[in-house]
């Protein structure tokens, strides 16, 4: 696994933090022309130690956020990767990639002409130029996928990738989610009323950063987790909008335990889709109770603190990895799942339930296993 996160750089800053309770990002993102929107950003990131100074160069920022998690995924496998490079994939999962790259493109096509856009921007307007650049970068052949598919795009990338490995059309994949922090996207979110924080701390805020899950058939490599099962349901709403009701998530979270065989109540855990928005939360407990019945497993949030964004449903499958191996989380459960009977994480789970919901309706869930 690797991981950029607002936290840090690696997956050992992400654990760091995961273990004090009080911990909480330095939140702003500047804009032109009035006080800072509320944004869990990568301040301290830098491709420097991690990429020649000539290949950074040449890539957009959530390129490079992709490509140093990537690299730290890759580590684990040793110098020589134990499978032919041209059969591993990549999929990725992305709210906003190409943002900025399109602005830029944009400002000159408008203020000066189309003939003065630059070229050295233009392949990075789309938003699956990361997942396309790292498949450059590190030599990869096997399939290529991109998912736009806003909050749930890094789960849906994990669950293709499962799907790659059952259809034998990959020897391994790279499984991620990356978002960028752009100003003009967050204002966009900010004047839709979803990221709105008071000085209280209530509310969602939008999340930077990349991450990346290794997955391989059993025997390649030392496991951290399995993924033994997957759904996905939806609920057709507006596209800036959550769905009205926990239908979607309900039939997602029990198409996945079906699949792979596990019961409700052998759930050791529930990574919550926490964000602090109150909707979502009334969303999740209706979903829950609709898939798990009485049973109550610890739940775990991770997006109230790191971010919103298609990277966060990636994260919260790393981090339900973490936590299957052992990893220590202080983070307490959400309140409104606490409230409920839902306790903090207090020793290593072996059964996880990672899920998404995503504005426009759609949801998604994987169940993820000790090895």
């Amino acid at each position: 696994m690797g991981a950029v996160t607002a936290a840090g750089t690696g997956v050992p800053a992400l654990i760091d933090a995961l273990g004090q309770p009080t911990w909480q990002p330095e939140l702003g993102l500047e804009r032109p022309d009035a006080p800072p929107l509320p944004v869990a950003t990568c301040r301290g990131f830098s491709p420097q130690p991690h990429l020649p100074p000539l290949v950074a160069r040449r890539l957009d920022r959530p390129a490079r956020l992709l490509a140093v998690a990537a690299k730290e995924a890759l580590r684990t496998a040793g110098e020589t990767l134990p499978w032919p490079r041209d059969e591993v994939g990549v999929t990725a999962g992305t709210a906003n990639a190409g943002t900025e790259a399109l602005v830029e493109v944009l400002k000159v096509v408008f203020l000066a002409s189309p003939e003065e856009a630059p070229p050295m921007q233009f392949p990075s307007t789309v938003a699956n130029a990361p997942a396309s650049q790292l498949a450059i970068l590190e030599k990869l052949g096997g399939p290529n996928l991109t998912f736009a598919e806003k909050q749930a795009g890094g789960l849906r990338a994990l669950v293709e990738a499962g799907r790659l490995l059952t259809r034998r059309r990959a020897a391994a994949v790279l499984a991620s989610g990356v978002d960028e922090a752009q100003w003009l996207n967050a204002e966009a979110y900010h004047r839709l009323r979803f990221s709105r924080r008071s000085p209280l701390g209530r509310g969602p805020i939008l999340g930077e950063g990349a991450a990346v899950l290794l997955l391989a058939p059993a025997g390649n490599l030392p496991a951290l987790a399995r993924l033994v099962g997957w759904g996905a349901a939806a609920l057709p709403v507006p596209t800036h909008l959550y769905p009205t009701s926990g239908e979607a998530l309900a039939r997602a979270a029990a198409q996945a335990l079906q699949s792979a065989g596990v019961a409700a109540a052998d759930l050791d855990l529930v990574m919550s889709v926490h964000s602090g928005s109150r909707p979502l939360a009334r969303l999740e407990v209706e979903g829950l109770i609709g898939a798990l019945g009485a049973h109550r497993p610890a739940a775990v949030a991770v997006t109230d603190r790191l971010g919103e964004g298609a990277f966060a449903s990636a994260l919260r499958a790393l981090v339900a990895v973490l936590a299957l191996g052992g990893t220590p989380i202080a983070w307490p459960a959400p309140a409104h799942l606490a409230a409920l009977g839902f306790p903090s994480l207090s020793a290593p789970p072996r059964t996880a339930l990672v899920t998404a919901v995503a504005g426009g309706g759609s949801a998604v869930a994987a169940v993820l296993t000790a090895p």
